[in-house]
């Protein structure tokens, strides 16, 4: 016997994505929250990234975002998985805490803006596009993975110039992952229905939005004072 695939009807699948974006968009108010408040504690601001401290919390996210992953493909109950959500996504507004102190609440909101329409642009893209979007994969992986690297390795040598070269770079890296991942997402719940699937969707969606936020806010943002 072979087994059969089973599809989703084109509502099925409409509405779960539906849950994917709700979910991705939750997790973005919880960094935003938390960066916000933690940024706006001058006593807590210190606690956390006056000490060597600080370099636990910048490097967490990109630990956690492994193990967030891991868990999510053990596919655990529902209320589980989107606990490991927030949390990863708390963990990645503590460490955003620094930009959010550093530049302006207008350069802030315009760098949301300007994330949320490129996202949406091509995320719509990723979502109704007929063409494979499979091609892109290989090329934005080896670009994701230099883009880090570098991330890294200037978070040490911390140059003006590379950071805008990488800011750059990352936004067309994150802006083809959007479409890239939209699709592959769709893919997916149209098969396979196990809530935790949807939540590994909002994750991706929601690191590709966020990293999009960041590199936009360093590469247009006004500091404060």
């Amino acid at each position: 016997m072979f087994a059969t695939t089973t599809y989703r009807s084109v509502s099925e699948v409409n509405d779960a994505m539906l849950r994917v974006y709700n979910n991705m968009f939750l997790a973005i108010v919880t960094s935003g929250v938390v960066a916000f408040l933690v940024s706006s504690s001058p006593g807590l601001m210190a606690m956390l990234f006056g000490t060597w401290f600080k370099w636990v919390i910048i490097f967490a996210p990109l630990v956690a975002v492994f193990g967030v992953t891991i868990a999510l493909n053990s596919n655990p109950p529902k209320e589980i998985a989107i606990l490991l959500l927030h949390g990863f996504a708390a963990l990645m507004g503590l460490s955003m805490a620094t930009l959010f102190a550093a530049y302006t609440l207008g350069s802030i909101v315009s760098a949301f803006m300007g994330a949320a329409v490129l996202f949406g642009s091509m995320s719509l893209y990723g979502y109704f596009t007929k063409q494979s979007l499979d091609s892109w994969g290989k090329f934005l992986f080896i670009g994701l993975i230099a883009i880090v690297i570098a991330s890294v390795i200037n978070v040490f040598i911390g140059s003006s110039l590379a950071q805008t070269v990488i800011s750059a770079l990352a936004i067309i890296i994150f802006l083809g992952l959007t479409a890239y991942d939209t699709q592959k997402i769709r893919e997916m719940v149209s098969t396979d229905t196990s809530p935790s699937i949807e939540i590994m969707g909002a994750l991706s969606l929601y690191l590709d939005f966020i990293n999009i936020f960041i590199s936009l806010l360093q590469l247009f943002g006004g500091k404060k004072e």
